[in-house]
């Protein structure tokens, strides 16, 4: 089998976990969805940080290298995602594009500790994910329209 060339350089995901959230529960889910696009696990990264109220917050991070995503990463979200999620990607998927060639998405933290996909933009986990040189906003648009992410 031939192997397929990535056109991600990376991914970085990101979230934050609140001192009312069940930190180990926000970790699994962000391992879910880091699974779902790579072809292992990545080291996760806590840091801690103390809100405007002294409450604890704790930010999640991993990174993953181009490749160790699968080429087929967005194909994989597409089929995972809801049509309707799709949908209002679609309609919306400028503002999710970046000029330096990065694809921004965000993803329900409860949905992905149940491991199911949804977009979710309050209080989300964050995937950022770096196109390789030669993808303009453009090209990543259809690439996002001919993985059925955003149809």
């Amino acid at each position: 089998m031939a192997h397929e060339k990535t056109p991600f350089l990376s991914a970085q995901f990101s979230v934050i976990a609140h001192a009312t959230e069940d930190i180990q529960k926000v970790e699994q889910a962000t391992s879910f969805l880091i699974e779902l696009v790579s072809k292992g696990q990545a080291k996760l990264c806590r840091q801690y940080m103390k809100g405007h109220y002294g409450n604890m917050i704790s930010t999640i991070s991993a990174k993953v290298a181009g490749k160790g995503l699968l080429p087929s990463a967005l194909e994989v979200l597409s089929q995972r995602a809801p049509e309707s999620d799709k949908q209002f990607l679609s309609s919306n998927i400028k503002d999710y594009v970046d000029k330096e060639g990065n694809l921004f998405l965000r993803f329900d933290k409860q949905e992905a500790s149940l491991r199911r996909v949804k977009f979710h933009q309050s209080d989300p986990i964050r995937m950022k994910l770096k196109f390789a040189s030669g993808y303009d906003p453009v090209r990543i648009i259809d690439f996002c329209r001919a993985s059925g992410l955003a149809p």
